[in-house]
């Protein structure tokens, strides 16, 4: 009897010590998540002098490797077969070819001729070359109005013409990017170009506004080097649609192309023959809401010819993980994500992206810090994905060319803007369409130790913003891996010079990271993978899910 009270006795110490133990080490973890630590990284990574870390850039070169060597000097191992951290992802780059490209004005006694990437630039995305020639029509505020003045065009034959139209300024706090020809609010573009189309024009030349005008002519700089990009070897849409129920109609012609450049002010005058001055006064009447009746062009045609150069790049995807502490668990994963590039340096604009994303990668190095104090039993794999701005080109293409068994990854964490807006919330997105578990673990360790308000506004598919279907965690939740993006939401900052690291919000930071270092401990040690119990449809883990239609909303907007 003595002997069974003192192994009982024995035994419940043990278990003490053991649960002493884990709380210890898990209260380590968390004191690791140091918003001092986060500053350094974020600092340095959303610095201007990336220049927004484009993908493929130089830039988001550095700051990938810049990411390895910080995964291996916390203790994170290479997972990809050659041993390294970099999952490459090849792209063919398309810009447009300053040497055999020009915009040529034929006179009575003469011409002008302009060339790219002083002069002009083409916004037509096409890898083929191509040309245009016509007489000219100055269209005056016409094609700017909403909506669009036809009648002012009676009179005036537009087939076979190239017009040529003032810039409309862009909407003020918008984000537009610089470079992009609005041409009004909503759909006026495109009920121009369908105008134009009808009217048979083969081609437009946009004199930019006075606002990019004194930008580039402030900074002294010429067009950008635009780069067009086609992603090789990653599919994005679907690979097993399903099969049409009657045979496919025959497909109607698709609208004749109708070509565009954009052209410095000084050019524009020269073009139409007027002094600059005529054209300042023009631009002065449009903002004035003054009407400008088109007219023809009469003594002169115009010639476009454009032609692009390609050549084949690579950008990289960092991969590391940290081995499982169960001898047979570890075989089984969770992926924690966020992507590491942003957006082009337009026209002398940078866009540092410091909470889009550079708040989710610096997130993820701490999360690794303390998931090195207190190991779950799965491993964990933790990507920086590339190209998410692109398309969210660099997570498919993981989930495509996995190192590890797909099948026996559990659930993916995404942080994507995480710095931003309510100090005590987080918006979740994705977390409840798979798998319950996964939110409920979510919740479990939120009430348990951070207690953010939990937001599901944007979680519905059919939401107009789409969120749903804008970050990282979406290409798993198409291959039926339960996935949750973990979201700030946007700002006027949003996709702007304005997103930068002094704007940023430690202190929300630092309590999304620890639920996310939560979240992963407590499924990384469930006793099995998340059940795939909410929708119907899934029941397995695999590429099979890919055949799966989202609800999608109508006209989505970009992210």
């Amino acid at each position: 009897m003595k002997t069974r009270i003192i192994r009982r006795l024995t035994w419940a110490v043990l278990v003490l010590v053991l649960v002493g133990s884990f709380v210890a080490a898990q209260s380590r973890a968390l004191k690791a998540i140091s918003i001092d630590d986060m500053k350094v990284y974020l600092r340095f990574l959303s610095a201007k002098e990336f220049r927004g870390r484009s993908a493929p850039s130089f830039e988001l070169d550095i700051a990938a490797k810049y990411i390895a060597l910080e995964a291996a000097r916390i203790g994170l191992k290479p997972l990809l077969p050659d041993g390294s951290y970099f999952q490459p992802l090849p792209v063919e780059v398309t810009t447009m070819s300053p040497a055999k490209s020009y915009l040529r004005v034929l006179l009575n006694n003469g011409e002008l001729k302009f060339y790219f990437p002083q002069s002009f630039t083409t916004t037509v995305r096409t890898a083929g070359e191509w040309a245009a020639a016509g007489g000219m029509v100055f269209a005056g505020t016409a094609l700017n109005a909403v909506p669009i003045d036809e009648k002012a065009f009676d009179g005036i034959d537009l087939r076979g013409k190239i017009v040529v139209l003032l810039e409309a300024p862009r909407p003020a706090a918008t984000g537009a990017p610089a470079g992009a020809a609005t041409g009004g609010p909503g759909g006026a573009a495109a009920a121009r170009t369908q105008f134009l189309r009808n009217k048979g024009v083969v081609g437009t030349i946009t004199i930019i506004s006075s606002e990019r005008e004194n930008n580039l002519a402030q900074k002294n700089l010429m067009f950008d080097l635009t780069e067009r990009y086609r992603w090789l070897d990653v599919d994005t849409v679907n690979p097993a649609p399903a099969p049409a129920a009657k045979p496919a109609a025959a497909p109607s012609a698709p609208p004749a192309t109708l070509y565009t450049v954009e052209v410095r002010q000084d050019v524009g005058a020269a073009i139409l023959g007027i002094p600059s001055d005529d054209l300042s006064g023009a631009f002065e009447a449009m903002a004035k809401t003054m009407p400008i009746p088109p007219k023809a062009v009469e003594g002169r045609t115009v010639e476009i010819a454009v032609a692009f150069d390609q050549k084949m790049k690579t950008t990289p995807n960092v991969v590391a993980y940290l081995p499982g502490s169960d001898a047979v668990l570890k075989d089984e994963y969770v992926v924690i994500s966020s992507h590491h590039d942003h957006l082009t340096a337009r026209e002398g604009r940078i866009f540092p992206g410091a909470d889009d994303n550079m708040s989710g990668c610096v997130s993820m190095l701490a999360v690794a810090k303390a998931l090195m104090i207190e190991r779950p039993k799965r491993s964990v794999i933790f990507v920086w994905n590339t190209a998410e701005e692109r398309g969210l080109v660099g997570s498919y293409y993981f989930v495509q060319h996995c190192p590890v068994p797909v099948e026996k990854i559990s659930a993916n964490l995404n942080l994507d803007m995480i710095t931003r807006n309510d100090p005590n919330g987080i918006y979740l997105i994705g977390s409840n369409k798979i798998s319950s578990e996964l939110d409920k673990s979510i919740n479990a360790m939120n009430t348990k130790s951070i207690l953010m308000k939990m937001d599901y506004k944007y979680e519905d598919p059919g939401e107009p913003n789409r969120f749903f279907f804008r970050s990282d965690q979406y290409p798993y939740i198409r291959y039926g891996i339960p996935g949750v993006w973990f979201f700030c939401g946007t700002t006027p900052d949003y996709h702007t010079d304005g997103d930068v690291e002094e704007k940023c919000d430690y202190t929300k930071m630092e309590k999304v990271t620890k639920l996310v270092y939560l979240t992963a401990l407590d499924i990384g040690n469930k006793p099995a993978l998340l059940k795939l119990d909410v929708n119907p449809e899934i029941t397995t883990r695999g590429k099979h899910n890919m055949k799966i239609v989202w609800q999608r909303p109508p006209q989505p907007p970009q992210k």
